[in-house]
């Protein structure tokens, strides 16, 4: 018993320190963010963080990997479990604004402009990032193939514009503050793909 909360206060101190050292980022962007801001709102010494996490990059790096996962594989992997409407479900989910933070946009996007040209780690994370959202579209798109609710058609391509408009649309809305902005291209997303592709 004593291990077991041993390991669930160490579990409980890494949680801790990944969910606001990704908010800082999020917020502050990865250089802005303090490493003596992080520890003092997780209420964790240096030492504590240094068990975990060799420097501030590892603990951002894993910070970002770790929710990003959260933020996009798992919001729209959970279509996949869909056995009709899956189209539907793709489109209710980018539809969803609840879902976005407009003032501070896509976090993905964010980590790209910001660091993709100073880290080589951060570049190639960031790159990964992209590939494993295009993925998911590819997924949605293949099993809306597969279900007869969308035309035989190049899903890598399709999903890469998926990726593109919906990347584009939350830095528009970013900019102008408008969250029609956002929807608008949804909506035109959506028209082009059932116009274009619809079975």
């Amino acid at each position: 018993k004593l291990f077991r909360n041993i390991m669930k206060n160490s579990n409980d101190t890494r949680q801790k320190l990944i969910d606001i050292t990704y908010d800082e980022i999020y917020e502050k962007g990865y250089q802005a963010a303090s490493l003596s801001e992080i520890l003092s709102k997780a209420q964790v010494h240096k030492g504590s963080m240094y068990y975990f996490f060799k420097n501030k990059k590892e603990m951002a790096m894993s910070a970002l990997k770790e929710k990003m996962k959260d933020r996009f594989t798992k919001r729209y992997a959970t279509i996949l479990q869909y056995e009709s409407n899956i189209l539907n479900e793709l489109f209710k989910v980018l539809n969803n604004i609840s879902l976005r933070d407009f003032k501070k946009g896509c976090p993905l996007a964010n980590i790209v402009q910001e660091m993709s040209n100073l880290d080589v780690d951060f570049d190639a994370m960031s790159k990964g990032f992209y590939e494993d959202l295009k993925k998911c579209f590819k997924d949605i798109l293949d099993k809306a193939v597969l279900l007869k609710e969308l035309k035989s058609c190049d899903t890598q391509k399709l999903a890469l514009y998926i990726t593109v408009v919906v990347e584009g649309a939350i830095l528009a809305t970013k900019a102008t503050g408008n969250e029609k902005d956002y929807l608008d291209s949804i909506e035109c997303l959506q028209e082009y793909i059932r116009s274009s592709y619809g079975a």
